[in-house]
């Protein structure tokens, strides 16, 4: 397979690089004290509540048209300044209500002191169906005219049950040498997989269809990956309400999370015509080239805002990519048997 020996060289250096920055280098420097000192003031209905913990809070709605809230008022700080928002949650059995935003979610509001700003970025995290223990971290910048800010958690007209521990909010900015090291990394990454794809111009001896395929599927690999956390999220809930996810029939078909559908899709289209370009010679290279993807966009995004590369997705995708190539070569074998 052309330039494998490279791939497999430059996929460890920029591994190696990529973690040694992200963990010596904090992306965010507190500047300020913590803004979370006020009290809870909680929006129930006898279908709803909402129970303080220790850590944090647990919110649970069984009335998807009412759902369950709780704000807390944040001291006013200089228009302009950058706020971090972060929260370890867990959600279980979230379902999703008719809008977009009717989700288990964390916010940041603003209000200029005629109207509540939701035009201005509010989300720190939105979530529907089920997801162990996360941290999410997003940060927000107080628009000019804003004069009162407030965090909401809530169910915003969806039934489940949301919880959130070691939340904080505090004035930050971004540490340079972190910026540094991501204008470096992302870039690397990005000239890494143009090479990986401008490989496959050379593999095997199909014709240029074929190889066009391979890369179009490679390039909606790369596309999904780069997407921001809250595109990402706004796109697979938008997808997830054009289903109607809350159906039985769409559960019994698709029982799991929709972007774990996607991870292995894709990559099990990608396997299937990456083995369907190689002889017998260049399998075993191919399938750690499919490690190597599926490890690559999970690095990657460790430096793109909103996301968070998974163990978890690294197995999904890696097994989307060998059973892609398992089924086309299950198929070729007997297309052979066949005709002999």
């Amino acid at each position: 397979m052309p330039l494998f020996n490279t791939h497999c060289f430059l996929f460890i250096l920029l591994a190696v690089a990529t973690l040694v920055c992200y963990y010596r280098f904090d992306q965010y420097q507190q500047v300020g004290p913590e803004l979370l000192t006020g009290n809870w003031k909680f929006r129930t209905t006898e279908n709803s509540r909402v129970d303080m913990t220790e850590k944090g809070l647990i919110l649970f709605s069984s009335d998807a048209r009412i759902g369950a809230s709780a704000h807390r008022d944040l001291r006013m700080v200089k228009p302009g300044t950058v706020l971090l928002v972060s929260a370890d949650v867990k959600c279980d059995n979230v379902r999703a209500g008719r809008q977009s935003w009717n989700a288990g979610r964390l916010l940041l509001a603003q209000n200029d002191g005629k109207k509540d700003r939701w035009d201005l970025p509010h989300a720190a995290v939105a979530l529907t169906g089920s997801h162990d223990w996360k941290n999410y971290r997003k940060t927000f910048t107080i628009a000019p005219d804003t004069e009162k800010i407030w965090l909401l958690a809530q169910l915003s007209q969806s039934s489940g049950s949301l919880q959130f521990q070691n939340i904080h909010v505090y004035p930050v900015h971004e540490n340079e040498a972190y910026r540094w090291a991501r204008s470096f990394i992302l870039p690397a990454w990005g000239a890494y997989f143009l090479s990986f794809a401008g490989s496959f111009l050379f593999i095997g001896k199909k014709n240029f269809f074929s190889r066009l395929l391979l890369i179009s599927v490679f390039i909606s690999i790369i596309a999904g990956i780069a997407l921001p956390g809250d595109i990402k999220n706004q796109v697979s809930s938008d997808v997830r309400i054009q289903l109607d996810s809350d159906s039985n029939s769409f559960k019994a078909a698709i029982p799991w999370d929709l972007s774990k559908v996607w991870h292995f899709c894709f990559f099990l289209l990608f396997g299937l015509m990456l083995y369907a370009m190689l002889d017998k010679a260049s399998i075993l290279q191919g399938t750690i080239m499919v490690l190597l993807l599926a490890g690559g966009t999970e690095l990657t995004q460790l430096y793109i805002e909103g996301r968070t590369p998974l163990v978890s997705d690294f197995f999904i995708d890696a097994a989307g990519g060998i059973a892609g190539m398992t089924l086309t070569g299950i198929f070729i074998s007997k297309r052979n048997d066949a005709s002999t």
